[in-house]
């Protein structure tokens, strides 16, 4: 009975299955960054306020609508 790959042929197919085990343990055991707290998400939100009232004062000085 024949082989049914080549010794060649079969180092890909060994190297394709050992790096896609790899990359599915890394993505199980690696840790996803921390999710941003509600702190976080009111400190941008208050920047953004921020922002949005300079904005208006440099609109009103240059005597445009905002």
């Amino acid at each position: 009975m024949e082989v049914p790959f080549s010794a060649f042929e079969l180092t890909f197919i060994i190297l394709a299955f050992v790096i896609f085990s790899l990359f599915s343990l890394a993505s199980v055991c690696i840790r996803p960054e921390e999710a941003p707290t509600e702190e976080a998400a009111y400190e941008g939100k208050k920047f953004q306020q921020q922002v949005k009232k300079k904005q208006r004062e440099i609109a009103k000085q240059a005597g445009q609508e905002p």
